[in-house]
Protein backbone atom coordinates (compact mmCIF):
# COMPACT_ATOMS: atom_id res chain seq x y z
CA UNK A 1 0.00 0.00 0.00
CA UNK A 2 0.71 3.65 -0.52
CA UNK A 3 -0.26 6.98 1.21
CA UNK A 4 -2.35 9.45 -0.98
CA UNK A 5 -0.46 12.55 -1.05
CA UNK A 6 -2.11 16.01 0.32
CA UNK A 7 -3.32 16.88 -2.77
CA UNK A 8 -5.03 14.01 -3.37
CA UNK A 9 -6.53 14.05 -0.37
CA UNK A 10 -7.54 17.79 -0.95
CA UNK A 11 -9.23 16.78 -4.07
CA UNK A 12 -11.48 13.57 -3.13
CA UNK A 13 -12.16 16.06 -0.22
CA UNK A 14 -13.39 18.72 -2.51
CA UNK A 15 -15.79 16.66 -4.48
CA UNK A 16 -17.31 14.10 -2.09
CA UNK A 17 -21.18 14.12 -2.20
CA UNK A 18 -20.90 15.45 -5.57
CA UNK A 19 -19.99 12.84 -8.44
CA UNK A 20 -17.23 14.20 -9.69
CA UNK A 21 -15.55 10.81 -9.77
CA UNK A 22 -15.81 7.63 -11.55
CA UNK A 23 -14.92 3.99 -10.10
CA UNK A 24 -14.20 1.02 -12.06
CA UNK A 25 -13.90 -2.56 -11.36
CA UNK A 26 -14.07 -5.69 -13.08
CA UNK A 27 -15.84 -8.60 -13.28
CA UNK A 28 -14.14 -12.35 -12.65
CA UNK A 29 -13.81 -12.97 -16.65
CA UNK A 30 -12.14 -8.71 -17.28
CA UNK A 31 -15.17 -7.08 -18.47
CA UNK A 32 -15.03 -3.82 -16.87
CA UNK A 33 -17.50 -1.36 -15.59
CA UNK A 34 -17.36 1.81 -14.64
CA UNK A 35 -19.82 3.89 -13.06
CA UNK A 36 -20.03 7.78 -11.17
CA UNK A 37 -19.81 8.21 -7.23
CA UNK A 38 -20.55 10.86 -5.08
CA UNK A 39 -20.09 9.07 -1.47
CA UNK A 40 -16.62 8.73 -1.37
CA UNK A 41 -14.29 9.05 2.24
CA UNK A 42 -10.46 9.75 2.54
CA UNK A 43 -10.38 7.28 5.84
CA UNK A 44 -6.80 7.77 6.02
CA UNK A 45 -4.17 8.59 3.76
CA UNK A 46 -4.20 4.78 2.87
CA UNK A 47 -7.73 3.48 2.90
CA UNK A 48 -10.71 5.33 0.86
CA UNK A 49 -14.36 4.46 1.44
CA UNK A 50 -16.49 4.26 -1.16
CA UNK A 51 -20.59 3.77 -0.28
CA UNK A 52 -22.66 2.11 -2.63
CA UNK A 53 -26.59 3.34 -2.89
CA UNK A 54 -27.28 1.95 -6.43
CA UNK A 55 -24.13 -0.42 -7.36
CA UNK A 56 -25.62 -3.55 -9.30
CA UNK A 57 -22.47 -4.94 -11.39
CA UNK A 58 -19.94 -2.98 -9.11
CA UNK A 59 -21.48 -4.54 -6.11
CA UNK A 60 -21.24 -7.81 -8.10
CA UNK A 61 -17.48 -7.35 -8.79
CA UNK A 62 -16.28 -5.99 -5.12
CA UNK A 63 -17.63 -9.27 -3.38
CA UNK A 64 -14.49 -10.99 -4.93
CA UNK A 65 -11.93 -10.51 -2.49
CA UNK A 66 -9.36 -8.04 -3.23
CA UNK A 67 -11.34 -7.30 -6.59
CA UNK A 68 -8.86 -4.13 -8.34
CA UNK A 69 -10.12 -0.99 -8.36
CA UNK A 70 -9.51 2.61 -9.69
CA UNK A 71 -11.15 6.11 -8.75
CA UNK A 72 -10.72 8.68 -10.74
CA UNK A 73 -11.11 12.23 -9.53
CA UNK A 74 -10.98 15.75 -11.27
CA UNK A 75 -11.60 19.40 -10.67
CA UNK A 76 -11.52 21.48 -13.84
CA UNK A 77 -8.88 19.81 -15.21
CA UNK A 78 -7.15 18.79 -11.71
CA UNK A 79 -7.33 15.40 -11.90
CA UNK A 80 -5.94 11.76 -10.02
CA UNK A 81 -6.36 8.48 -10.83
CA UNK A 82 -5.97 6.05 -7.30
CA UNK A 83 -6.22 2.43 -8.12
CA UNK A 84 -6.03 -0.44 -5.69
CA UNK A 85 -7.91 -3.03 -4.02
CA UNK A 86 -11.58 -3.41 -2.83
CA UNK A 87 -13.73 -5.26 -0.52
CA UNK A 88 -17.27 -4.94 0.13
CA UNK A 89 -18.57 -4.52 3.16
CA UNK A 90 -21.87 -4.21 5.05
CA UNK A 91 -21.21 -4.14 8.24
CA UNK A 92 -18.18 -3.06 10.40
CA UNK A 93 -17.03 0.48 11.51
CA UNK A 94 -16.00 0.96 7.73
CA UNK A 95 -19.82 0.24 6.89
CA UNK A 96 -21.36 2.95 9.80
CA UNK A 97 -18.75 5.64 8.52
CA UNK A 98 -20.14 5.44 5.43
CA UNK A 99 -23.92 4.71 6.03
CA UNK A 100 -23.86 8.09 8.06
CA UNK A 101 -22.05 10.09 5.51
CA UNK A 102 -24.57 9.33 2.92
CA UNK A 103 -27.36 9.83 5.51
CA UNK A 104 -25.42 13.76 5.70
CA UNK A 105 -25.83 13.97 2.30
CA UNK A 106 -29.32 12.04 1.61
CA UNK A 107 -31.29 10.68 4.63
CA UNK A 108 -33.59 8.67 1.33
CA UNK A 109 -30.58 6.86 0.09
CA UNK A 110 -30.12 3.27 0.96
CA UNK A 111 -26.74 2.85 1.71
CA UNK A 112 -26.58 -0.54 1.09
CA UNK A 113 -22.78 -1.38 1.56
CA UNK A 114 -19.21 0.12 1.58
CA UNK A 115 -16.34 -0.42 -0.57
CA UNK A 116 -13.41 -0.41 1.27
CA UNK A 117 -9.93 0.50 -1.25
CA UNK A 118 -6.63 -0.01 0.23
CA UNK A 119 -4.56 2.29 -1.92
CA UNK A 120 -1.77 0.83 -3.98
CA UNK A 121 -0.80 3.39 -6.94
CA UNK A 122 -1.54 7.32 -7.77
CA UNK A 123 -1.37 8.94 -11.30
CA UNK A 124 -1.71 12.51 -12.82
CA UNK A 125 -4.54 12.40 -14.94
CA UNK A 126 -4.28 16.50 -15.73
CA UNK A 127 -4.07 17.33 -19.31
CA UNK A 128 -0.34 18.55 -20.08
CA UNK A 129 2.75 16.81 -19.84
CA UNK A 130 2.27 15.23 -16.54
CA UNK A 131 -0.86 13.50 -17.73
CA UNK A 132 -0.47 9.58 -16.86
CA UNK A 133 2.70 9.71 -14.80
CA UNK A 134 2.73 7.83 -11.55
CA UNK A 135 2.96 9.75 -8.70
CA UNK A 136 3.11 7.64 -5.92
Amino acid sequence: MVALPEKVIENINTWKGRARAVLATVSDVGVPNVVPVGAVIVKDPETILIGDNFFKKTAENVRRPNCHVAVTSWIGVKGYQVKGTGNYVTDGSDYEMMKQFIREINPNRPAKGCIVMKVTEVFDVAPGPNAGEKIV
